[in-house]
């Protein structure tokens, strides 16, 4: 019989241990699951206790949990309501694209940063995190609301963003720029949006024979994981992001009668390997480096979630929501996102970045993960008596 080896045995049951008895403590401070995910990649990473030293592996695995959550996604949004704020949507990227490089750019001019440094970071902070943003909503019933509805809107073209930025980091490193990859991103985007509205003019799409699988939870699993990391593979085909397809399988199966069942079947995968995606990043992070330039992240960190909170007030104020709405909105997207973390990377394989610019971002980009939810609290009960407008 093939057994396990110890040592990955002793890995794993750390792991669940850890994520367990920090879930617990978090919980008791009202914080989210995913902190307790980043802390254990900390703690049980080869700058810490060096459970796990294949940080390669463990990111490739933990992006499935990143797949499978634009899955979810793409299946609780409500077609209608994203079609009638789609230009809107439009709209609030442009400006906090612009607002980004505006703000980015000044201080690269006082810094002395080059171009690249500037089209980098200033990309990087316009991507917010699709999965802490929207669990957030969930779990305060806004999911649904008028902000919430052009919150996710603004978080989906953010993710559809992410080909065309690798495109133009590409351009910048002086790399073969395949224009026609660019060209396919938008195609596929202008695709995505018709398609919205025919599934909003169909209203519901019934998959033929798919009914016969209702009653056997085995072949639901199946059928579930090849639905969603099927339409994942075929954008990576066509080297656009297989989290977009993911989330396109979701749009899909939202508006079917026979896939109602997908929703409890494959929640359990999610969790599992989500988490798993939140533990790599504490995995790469080095606490050595952050102990040493502690004060320069703590400030870069209160930067961005100024500078951040204030540009998405500034553009919700502009598409016409209430300064109160305006500001939790801006909290909301005042991290920096999962998806930034794969333009460092690109960027470090581009040797656009160093390794302590890497590093240094990468650590930012953890801290402000790790404290957004506790920034969106404290601004949503100063702001908030009662619930959220346009509910």
């Amino acid at each position: 019989m093939l057994e396990p080896g110890e040592h990955l045995l002793k890995s794993i049951v750390g792991m669940l241990l850890s994520i367990l008895l920090l879930s617990w403590l978090l919980k008791r401070f009202r914080q989210p699951y995913f902190s307790a995910y980043i802390i254990a990649g900390i703690l049980l990473g080869p700058h810490g206790l060096q459970l796990f030293t294949d940080v390669t592996t463990i990111a490739q695995i933990g992006s499935l949990g990143l797949i499978m959550q634009m899955f979810f996604i793409g299946a609780e949004i409500e077609v209608p309501a994203l079609l009638k704020n789609i230009r809107t949507s439009a709209i609030g990227v442009f400006i906090q694209l612009v607002l980004s490089f505006v703000f980015i750019g000044a201080i690269g001019h006082h810094l002395g940063w080059n171009t690249d440094r500037v089209v980098l970071f200033s990309f990087v902070i316009t991507l917010s995190s699709s999965a802490i943003i929207l669990e957030y909503l969930h779990k305060n019933n806004e999911i649904h609301s008028r902000l919430g509805n052009l919150t996710t809107g603004i978080l989906i073209l953010q993710d559809f963003l992410i080909v065309p930025m690798i495109v133009v980091l590409n351009f910048l490193a002086k790399e073969e720029s395949n224009v026609e990859q660019l060209a396919l991103a938008v195609v596929v985007t202008l695709l995505f949006v018709l398609s919205l509205r025919m599934l909003m003019l169909k209203k519901k799409v019934l998959i033929p024979g798919f009914t016969g699988f209702h009653p056997d939870h085995e072949l639901q699993v199946f059928i579930g994981l090849l639905l969603c990391f099927g339409f994942a593979w075929m954008t990576s085909l066509l080297h656009l992001s297989a989290a977009m397809g993911a989330m396109f399988a979701g749009v899909i199966i939202a508006q079917t009668n026979s896939m109602e069942w997908l929703d409890r079947t494959l929640i359990p995968f999610r969790v599992f390997f989500l988490s798993l995606f939140f533990v790599s990043i504490g995995l790469q992070l080095d606490w050595g480096f952050v102990k040493e330039h502690f004060t320069l992240i703590a400030i870069l960190v209160i930067l961005i979630f100024s500078i951040n909170s204030f540009i998405n007030a500034c553009v919700f104020r502009l598409l016409k929501e209430t300064w109160k709405n305006s500001l939790y909105a801006g909290a909301l997207l005042s991290q920096i996102g999962e998806f930034s973390l794969v333009l460092c990377t690109v960027a470090k394989t581009l040797n656009l970045v160093d390794d302590f610019s890497f590093q240094l971002t990468l650590a930012v980009i953890s801290v402000t993960m790790l404290l957004s939810s506790g920034w969106v609290s404290v601004i949503r009960s100063f702001l908030f008596r009662t619930s959220v407008s346009g509910e």
